[in-house]
């Protein structure tokens, strides 16, 4: 528990003996988060230990503070510093290595074929050495993160995860499992363990996992977060988050089925690639051609974004899941 002290009000007071705010996490974190750090405490046979760890508990002090609109001034400014820190920690891991992310739907069922589409493809980047990202919470982020945790894993390992994880194929609803007072919904809280244990119990299982950054945020703590990431990037602000994700994943980013969240992220990324806000182009790959082309139609918008020429080499639009690797890992900008 980290504490802020009381400030003396003038130059002829002397500083209270009391802190007037603690914070449960440090506000300038040396390093990313971990499963060991931010689940710690949860217990497979404890309906109640998700609640208890870390990540619920910052969570929690998240939502009795104004979310990430504090009215608190001193909490604004920690949580600010925490944000400034994990970006920098993450500059750190990220530097000198091929940067590439998946994303898609977070209800994306754990029985679904995207979901397992979404694993066999992050599995095949990071065996060629790409250090795969997504978000850290479920559907198409946990699909990502557990392909990468397979790296040195068989077909038949691949398989037995998935057979795992299917006995809680679709993520519950947990919205308001902490309400505006505090009161934790112990209902949901159950519901969130049952969906979060095999998965914490399988990524305990996996020997020598392949690395993945995980962009995870309180912003959406209600949602378990992913125990299959090796590095956790965990902020407060999802703005700063998103926007951060999407500039890291140089090498690419592949866009899967998803609604609202993942349209937006493709025309964020769309927006930073037509400024060359980053100095380059970061191709994109639209995974499903009649799901991005009739169901949810953005190809044509991009086509008319971009110029043919840039189209065809920086965009694209397959089923295939061979194409997709090799249009990411020939990619030269």
């Amino acid at each position: 528990m980290y504490t802020i002290p009381n400030q003396p009000k003038g130059p002829d007071q002397k500083k209270p003996a009391r802190p007037v705010y603690s914070l449960p996490y440090q506000p300038i974190p040396l390093q990313l988060y971990t499963r060991e750090t931010l689940f710690g405490g949860f217990k497979p046979d404890d309906p109640a230990s998700w609640a208890q760890t870390l990540d619920f508990v910052i969570y929690h002090h998240f939502v009795m503070e104004g979310r990430d609109a504090p009215t608190n001034p001193y909490i604004g400014m920690m949580q600010a510093l925490h944000d400034n820190a994990i970006t920098q920690c993450t500059n750190t891991l990220v530097a000198g290595r091929r940067i590439a992310a998946i994303m898609g739907d977070h209800k994306l069922a754990r029985d679904s074929a995207a979901y397992r589409n979404i694993v066999l493809l992050s599995r095949r980047l990071t065996r060629d050495g790409f250090l795969m990202c997504s978000g850290g919470g479920s559907g198409a982020m946990e699909a990502t993160h557990l392909g990468a945790s397979l790296k040195m894993g068989t077909d038949a390992d691949l398989e037995d995860s998935l057979s795992l994880l299917k006995l809680q194929p679709v993520v519950p609803a947990l919205a308001n499992v902490v309400s505006s007072t505090g009161v934790v919904d112990q209902a949901k809280v159950a519901q969130a363990h049952a969906w979060f244990k095999p998965a914490y119990q399988l990524s305990g299982s996996i020997s020598s996992p392949g690395e993945s950054l995980a962009f995870p945020t309180w912003h959406y703590g209600h949602e378990p977060a992913t125990p299959f990431a090796t590095h956790i990037a965990k902020y407060f602000q999802n703005s700063i988050r998103e926007d951060g994700l999407l500039a890291f994943a140089k090498q690419g980013i592949i866009y899967f089925e998803g609604k609202a969240g993942t349209i937006q992220e493709i025309f964020q990324d769309g927006s930073q690639n037509y400024y060359k806000m980053f100095g380059r182009f970061s191709p994109m790959v639209l995974f499903d051609v009649g799901y991005w082309t009739t169901q949810y139609p953005v190809v044509g918008v991009l086509r008319n974004m971009f110029t043919a020429a840039e189209f065809a080499k920086h965009i694209l639009v397959t089923d295939d899941i061979a194409s997709a690797v090799r249009f990411i890992e020939n990619y030269s900008s």
